[in-house]
């Protein structure tokens, strides 16, 4: 984590928008950076937004009145300096930046779009389509607010550290506004050339890895299961040898755990299927072959068919398991 904030310099208020998993994460190393005398959190599951703020109340740096947040605008205000979005996919990004997509909406004011005031700064880290942060950022310029498309990757662990890497790419007046908030959440910040939607892009090119490698890592481990090994062994020697990937480190271990048991959802299975559906759709727009991504991609369909949607996604190994 670092902390490049003075008391001159913090920003006044930061909202985290989504405070799941990675959310939750960043939205706790924010509170540790001491980068904004103010942070709060918004999340339509309660308990989650409870646990946030009797942490951000511990230091401060929230609103001590003892009600949690069950609207946006009561987390998001004229006042709100930065609102980072951190939320599972497009159509719920859609609905909390702009109030649109979604038939539960009650009330057509409670969006970003409508609550900021102009000079703010919306920094989008769900991985979205580069189509979608493109148009988004041109929405909010619209209305006099910055934008940064910023994909992260790293984990929960990191996130809560403050140690992610960042895959940013906007104007450059947004990534100046948004930069101490960036820095204060990645051990690596990247600026990427060529505008809003560039970041989501190399978001894209790195799930396509990041897919086929847990995938490959669950194939490995079901065939050594099945060849008589200690798949606990091969765990270890694949580790130390050249076979070794962040992934297989990560996912084999929970892929391992399995067994005896349910292993601690860090990410979902269905995140799977809706990036490398993102790979897919850019892909044929590009006419570029990805026959190994798409089937990973299938794999994890066929973990959903299981009902393992919302498993974590080392559980894609059932899938392999489940062959006779």
């Amino acid at each position: 984590m670092n902390d490049t904030s003075s008391s001159n310099s913090k920003i006044p208020h930061i909202a985290v928008i989504g405070i799941g998993a990675m959310g939750g994460g960043m939205a706790r190393a924010l509170l540790d950076s001491n980068v904004s005398h103010r942070v709060d959190a918004y999340d339509r599951a309660l308990p989650l937004v409870e646990a946030f703020y009797r942490d951000a109340q511990k230091l401060g740096k929230a609103a001590t009145d003892g009600h949690s947040p069950t609207k946006l605008s009561q987390v998001v205000t004229k006042e709100t300096s930065l609102v980072l979005v951190v939320l599972q996919n497009e159509a719920q990004c859609e609905q909390v930046c702009f109030g649109t997509g979604s038939p539960q909406a009650n009330d057509e004011n409670d969006n970003l779009r409508s609550l900021l005031s102009h000079g703010s700064c919306v920094i989008v880290s769900s991985t979205v389509t580069a189509t979608w942060i493109r148009q988004a950022c041109t929405k909010f310029r619209e209305a006099g607010i910055l934008c940064v498309d910023c994909p992260v990757s790293g984990g929960p662990v990191r996130a809560r550290d403050g140690q992610l890497t960042l895959m940013a790419s906007g104007d450059d007046d947004s990534l100046a506004v948004a930069r101490p908030l960036l820095d204060a959440l990645a051990s690596q910040v990247h600026v990427i050339d060529g505008g809003a939607g560039m970041g989501s892009t190399v978001k894209m090119v790195h799930q396509l890895l990041a897919g086929v490698h847990v995938v490959v890592a669950a194939e490995a481990l079901a065939l050594a299961a099945k060849a008589g090994l200690d798949v606990v062994q091969v765990y270890e020697i694949v580790n130390g040898a050249a076979g070794a990937s962040w992934m297989f480190r990560d996912r084999g271990e929970r892929m391992i755990a399995a067994g005896d048991g349910d292993v601690p959802v860090n990410s979902q299975a269905q995140i799977f299927v809706k990036d490398l559906d993102i790979v897919h759709a850019e892909a044929k727009k590009l006419q570029s072959p990805i026959p190994i991504a798409s089937a990973a991609l299938q794999q994890f369909i066929s973990a959903q068919s299981l009902g393992l949607s919302e498993r974590d996604d080392s559980q894609v190994v059932k899938v392999y398991e489940n062959v006779t």
